[in-house]
């Protein structure tokens, strides 16, 4: 009895050291490179992007359709949108015989939502000849305002979308997602580097979101899946993300105490006047941007994809870069130079 116990640890011993070797040997080939290769991709492949009813996530699947020829399920909030509409349109461009472009709606606040894209993609996956190569996590929300200043909902708006919403989504695709070996891209942003005033639960959502990632790839490594962590650069001026900022600032405002209308009364003005030109609908536009689509192309179809990919203006480069070495008085006042917004000390003079 003693001699099959022992054997058995031993067998365990020798599984467990050989698992930590075939371990050690992939980490070894994705640090060298060896076996680094593009995959082909065509209307066979599947990608299924969310936020796309404008900026990244409608270029993002734009781009996916027409230069990589790929099946595309463009998930929208809205699909009266004017960028959902453009979308289910590229059907029809130039006699196409196949509908690659599939525009479902999905609100990530909604679990329901949820469970019925998950219902139709499973059905679609079922039927057909496809692959589902990847699950693009795009969809967000923002929010300015100091974090005295955001009520509750505001706050937990931000986390619910950008963060739990992304991972019930993932969550409830998982199994499709590893029945065909796919890939996870998530989406996050400078925020979840380095946070930023004004931005306090923006930035929490993306560094948690950052940090799930992180985790994520190497809890699916050993299934041979690949997670993402893919950093644009600022679109806020070329998408809805801050479409709301002034119906925010107004209920901010409304909320006040007469204590905080009185502290922050002419701050607060011109902190709003500063974002004004946020508010509003934008139209969706096709992102021109050759270096960014570049590496989301490598995030997406490289065997050994990076774990992060950083697309940046030399500004934010420096900045970031500065930060790093910085000790963090002079990174806090660095910071506030990068934002270049009203501050309560600006506003006071």
């Amino acid at each position: 009895m003693h001699f099959f116990g022992t054997s058995l640890i031993c067998s365990r011993s020798r599984t467990s050291d050989m698992a930590s070797c075939r371990q050690l040997w992939r980490a070894l080939k994705r640090t060298l490179g060896l076996g680094r290769r593009q995959l082909s991709v065509g209307e066979h492949q599947v990608v299924l992007v969310t936020g796309c009813d404008s900026g990244l996530g409608h270029s993002l699947a734009v781009y996916c359709h027409q230069a990589l020829n790929m099946t595309v399920i463009s998930c929208c909030h809205n699909l009266q949108s004017q960028g959902a509409q453009l979308l289910q349109q590229l059907n029809t461009e130039n006699g196409a015989r196949q509908q690659r472009m599939l525009t479902w709606q999905l609100d990530l606040l909604k679990p329901e939502s949820i469970e019925q894209l998950q219902t139709k993609l499973q059905q679609l996956l079922h039927n057909s000849n496809y692959q589902l190569m990847a699950l693009v996590n795009n969809a967000g929300v923002m929010c300015f305002g100091e974090f005295e200043w955001q009520l509750p909902s505001q706050i937990e708006l931000q986390i619910n979308c950008n963060l739990l919403g992304t991972m019930r989504l993932t969550r409830q695709l998982l199994p499709l997602l590893r029945q065909h070996r796919g890939r996870i891209i998530n989406v996050t942003s400078h925020c979840g580097l380095h946070a930023l005033p004004a931005l306090a639960p923006y930035a929490a959502s993306k560094a948690a979101l950052r940090g799930w990632t992180d985790a994520l790839r190497i809890e699916l490594q050993q299934y041979d899946m690949e997670v993402v962590n893919f950093i644009p650069g600022s679109f806020v001026m070329d998408s809805n993300i801050a479409a709301r900022q002034q119906q925010h600032a107004q209920q901010m405002l409304e909320a006040f105490s007469e204590e905080q209308l009185s502290y922050y009364g002419t701050y607060f003005t011109k902190f709003n006047e500063y974002l004004s030109m946020l508010s509003g609908f934008k139209a969706p536009n096709k992102l021109r941007d050759n270096e960014l689509l570049s590496k989301f192309k490598d995030a997406l179809t490289n065997t050994q994809p990076a774990a992060i990919y950083i697309h940046e203006p030399w500004r934010y480069r420096i900045y970031r870069w500065l930060f790093g070495i910085c000790p963090t008085p002079l990174t806090d006042w660095l910071v506030v130079r990068f934002c270049a917004m009203p501050t309560y000390e600006s506003t006071r003079r």
